[in-house]
């Protein structure tokens, strides 16, 4: 595999409402990538496809055979016995809905938006069960996110960028004492933009879900539609992928690469479907891609370009 770690695909989030294609390129380049892939609670019941890919052939094939066990469902109290319909008929009033139009809070769908809603959790339900997946219970306190989020506005570069001064980031901090859920720190900081959910809130959230030593995708993928139109083709089995992404035969290659290249380098490398083109810049480096002496090292590289992060 490309990476010895599972990775959480935070990339996959709901919030960002993906079009099939592009939720199937995340869910698939994260089965074809790591070890293993951990996917929260959230994601499968408010994600309008992720049934469906969980129904794709290759994908059943694969999780049932030799990825056995690489699936991995990470939530909040969440276990074999409890459904994706339990799971949501416990969350809080204002949750955010996004996968229903206007993304409004569960406590404002209709009637008919829940029947609408439970039935697709359903199905869900159904094509997860037929996977086997593997359930890690997640234990967090009622303030884990509020930890999380507070941890990353202590980084002085904050000061400049998100707050005026020290005190504007001292009376955040503590006004913001007491939000809980991902939902209502969306709500709370409308103000600050788009720039903060994405590089403070969503963060924060995603690594609740992801043990030590394990990574995190963001969704800075710069080239994800590049990638060839064949990688989505159903009948293609999950070996064959890997093997298209080079990512049995030359990892090595591929980590050596990111460290040095450029994004438009990368770009080319990524779109190409043949081997030549990797192994020309091999050549051309003169690179030792025997050891992994410099795979830690790297981890900096791969979160630049690729969008992963690895908790320490």
């Amino acid at each position: 595999m490309l990476l010895k770690e599972k990775v959480f695909l935070s990339n996959c989030d709901s919030v960002r409402a993906l079009e099939p294609t592009e939720l199937y390129k995340r869910l698939l380049l994260g089965l074809t990538m790591a070890s293993g892939v951990v996917v929260s609670p959230n994601t499968l019941l408010d994600n309008r496809d992720v049934g469906a890919f969980l129904r794709r052939a290759n994908v059943v094939k694969y999780l049932n055979e030799e990825g056995a066990g690489q699936l991995v469902v990470r939530g909040l109290n969440f276990t074999a016995d409890l459904t994706l319909e339990d799971y949501f008929a416990g969350l809080p009033g204002d949750y955010i809905v996004s996968s229903m139009d206007g993304a409004p809070q569960k406590q404002q769908l209709t009637r008919v938006q829940v029947q609408h809603l439970n039935a697709r959790l359903r199905e869900t339900q159904n094509a997860l069960t037929a996977l086997q997946p593997v359930y890690h219970p997640l234990e967090l306190h009622a303030d884990s996110l509020q930890r999380a989020i507070h941890e990353r506005l202590q980084d002085p570069a904050i000061v400049g960028h998100f707050f005026a001064d020290a005190e504007q980031q001292y009376q955040f901090l503590q006004q913001t004492v007491g939000l809980i859920s991902r939902s209502q720190w969306y709500q709370a900081t409308q103000s600050l933009g788009d720039a903060f959910r994405s590089e403070v809130i969503d963060p924060a959230y995603h690594s609740l879900f992801v043990e030590r030593g394990e990574g995190f995708l963001q969704d800075h993928i710069r080239h994800l539609s590049m990638i060839p139109a064949s990688f989505l083709n159903t009948g293609l089995t999950i070996k064959s992928l890997q093997r298209e992404l080079s990512v049995l035969q030359l990892p090595y290659k591929l980590f050596q690469l990111i460290s040095s290249l450029g994004s438009t380098e990368l770009l080319h490398f990524i779109a190409d479907e043949t081997m030549s083109y990797i192994e020309d810049k091999a050549t051309e480096k003169g690179y030792d891609f025997a050891t992994r002496k410099n795979w830690f090292g790297l981890y900096p590289k791969l979160r630049h370009y690729i969008g992963l992060e690895i908790k320490k």
